[in-house]
């Protein structure tokens, strides 16, 4: 992405550990609402999941899925279009935890019931009407940013 496009998505992003991750199986989407545990400064998202999970599975099958995250306050949202991987490295499993985690994880980030779900963004779509990031028509379309040879641009 470039320049403040960018800037906004990762804000919005930090700002909402809350999205709604959709994956497909045999032809159909499945969403639903997961927390992010981390967004690093390329975009990449990080989502910690088992991976005993329907979201793993799905992914392991077809690594395209959308996540998308809502700023109510900012009336905003952006929705990532991003190849995913699951990541068992047991360091990067431990430098991504967080307090919290354990309710669902309870052998907590070594333990075999944990994995960290990677969302490489290769499309961004973002509306912000606290920033007037809405192309026109007013609110109809939003802005735009894609990464092509490792680049991002964007239109607005």
């Amino acid at each position: 992405m470039s320049g403040e496009l960018f800037d906004v998505a990762l804000e919005v992003l930090r700002a909402n550990p809350y999205g709604f991750l959709t994956t497909v199986d045999d032809g159909q989407p499945h969403t639903r609402l997961v927390q992010h545990v981390g967004v690093d400064a390329d975009g990449t998202v990080w989502i910690g999941t088992s991976p005993a999970s329907r979201k793993a599975t799905e992914i392991s099958r077809h690594r395209m899925v959308s996540y998308a995250v809502e700023d109510r306050a900012a009336f905003a949202y952006l929705c990532l279009n991003a190849e995913a991987d699951l990541v068992d490295d047991k360091s990067e499993r431990v430098a991504r935890w967080q307090d919290g985690l354990e309710a669902f994880f309870p052998d907590g980030p070594t333990g075999d019931d944990f994995v960290l779900i990677r969302l490489r963004p290769h499309r961004v779509e973002l509306m912000d009407f606290s920033r007037e990031i809405h192309p026109d028509p007013y609110g109809l379309v939003p802005a735009v940013a894609e990464r092509r040879e490792g680049l991002w641009s964007s239109s607005r």
